[in-house]
């Protein structure tokens, strides 16, 4: 979880079903494996049904984990005398949802708004009450990896289990076949370098497609390759620093990449911006969530093997890749009308049994958030990680070496006081599309854009 999935689903089925609330039961004895199961949605939930307490629960959980979710909130009911009441939400509908209900006397018990910088928003805005005793309980960092276990103002707000990484994904076959530069690459020249080469418009091939959709996600490349030239939003002074030298080279080099892009890259949504990449229209892309296993048996089943995943590059090797992580999970409401036995769920699920059952029920596409879990045999037992084993262990690979979790700490170790929202790529992505689109001129785009941060969230950084 803590993924952006805002129709990031795996195959039309899935990503139809982008906010529903579940009777759990009712949906386990009707849903068939791989069906949209939306549609079975009631009010409420149905376990015990003898009057004990019920507690509500939001995520925004791939269609796998929800699954596993779904098992998981059955067993605690029955062990607990208790209800859970379950709603799985979009990226874009989750804060709204979770601080309607809390306004109108009904709030979510337990909340993970789909996304880091959704849920440090939560916070801010007083939907989450912190949960340091849970943590330490636990084990704080002995438990949970470092990079995953976050504080604002000194407090734990959120325990998480699962996360992704952002990364390139790239035709191994096809970099062979055209002589390319192999990823992963040393640097932008060298990325440029294997996007021009791999460009054939004579074969509708593209070296590396540029996407302008408005979305917060389509932000991800820009904004990772501000970071791997030593640029950012907002520093560690909390000071605007968009209008930089390292963004306006940032704006220059998006500009040289859409030479190899096609046009009808420029206004893909979410879920198209996968499918060219094994339909040979793409020699690379780039993604959050690992979903190549999946969409190779989707798109092209002969691609087993020929799929590979390298970090999105920094400028030269004087600087790091920065891989965006998701992942906070999830935390307790601050209205909880049950916060003990809230507590109790949310040890459930962020335990090493529940972590293990979520890492194990949609396999090779998420990185465990506490330790252990890649060193237990079961996890690499399902088909899928047989077949996939090299591959995971090179995306854990980034995880582990480029990642940080940027939309709640841009700066490593420094939380913004606009977290989540103008790091978020929103604005980034804006300038793309300024420069790309309007022509206009790269240090007038991050001027412009600088100046719109600073309107835009003067309350919060002046507090």
């Amino acid at each position: 979880m803590g993924n952006d999935t805002s129709g990031h689903g795996i195959g039309a089925k899935q990503r139809a079903a982008t906010r529903d609330t579940y009777r759990r039961r009712t949906v386990l004895k009707g849903a068939t494996t791989g069906a949209t199961i939306g549609a079975l949605s009631v009010a409420g939930c149905l376990g015990g049904g003898n009057g004990g307490p019920v507690l509500r629960v939001i995520n925004s959980a791939y269609q796998q984990q929800e699954d596993e979710y779904r098992a998981i909130f059955d067993e605690f009911e029955e062990e607990h005398d208790c209800e859970v009441e379950y709603t799985r939400s979009d990226f874009a509908s989750a804060p709204s949802e979770a601080a309607q209900a809390q306004a109108g006397g009904n709030p979510y018990d337990l909340l993970m708004l789909a996304s880091p910088g959704n849920n440090v928003f939560g916070v801010q805005e007083g939907l989450y009450q912190p949960i340091n005793d849970l943590i330490e309980d636990m084990g704080a960092e002995d438990h949970w990896r470092e990079e995953f276990l976050v504080q604002i103002d000194g407090d734990y707000y959120f325990a998480p289990n699962t996360g992704t990484v952002s990364t390139l994904i790239y035709r191994e076959d096809l970099f062979n076949e055209y002589d390319a530069p192999m990823p992963p690459f040393e640097s932008w020249d060298e990325y440029h370098t294997a996007a021009e080469t791999m460009t054939d418009e004579d074969e509708n091939l593209y070296g590396s497609p540029v996407f302008l959709g408005s979305n917060h996600f389509h932000g991800i490349l820009p904004l990772s390759l501000l970071h791997g030239r030593g640029g950012s939003v907002i520093n560690t002074d909390d000071e605007v620093v968009y209008d930089s030298e390292e963004t306006v080279e940032m704006l220059e080099f998006m500009q040289d990449l859409n030479e190899f892009s096609p046009q009808a890259a420029h206004g893909a949504d979410i879920p198209e911006m996968r499918p060219p990449l094994y339909q040979g229209t793409y020699a690379m892309t780039w993604y959050s969530t690992n979903v190549i296993p999946y969409d190779i048996e989707q798109y092209n089943p002969d691609l087993t093997g020929d799929v590979q995943v390298a970090p999105i590059p920094a400028y030269d090797s004087s600087y790091e890749p920065v891989a965006r992580l998701t992942g906070l999970g999830h935390g307790l409401g601050a209205e909880s009308e049950h916060p003990e036995l809230a507590k109790d769920l949310l040890r459930e699920i962020t335990s090493f049994e529940g972590v293990m059952r979520l890492m194990t029920a949609q396999p090779a596409s998420h990185v465990p958030a506490i330790h252990g879990i890649l060193e237990e045999d079961d996890l690499w037992e399902t088909d899928v990680m047989q077949d996939y084993e090299e591959h995971y262990r090179d995306l854990v690979d980034i995880a582990d070496e480029y990642g940080r979790v940027v939309a709640v700490e841009e700066n490593e170790g420094h939380i913004n006081p606009v977290t989540g929202q103008a790091v978020a790529e929103t604005h980034v992505i804006s300038s793309v599309q300024d420069v790309i689109l309007e022509d206009e001129d790269p240090q007038d785009a991050a001027e412009h854009w600088a100046d719109e941060i600073r309107e835009d969230y003067a309350d919060q950084l002046n507090d």
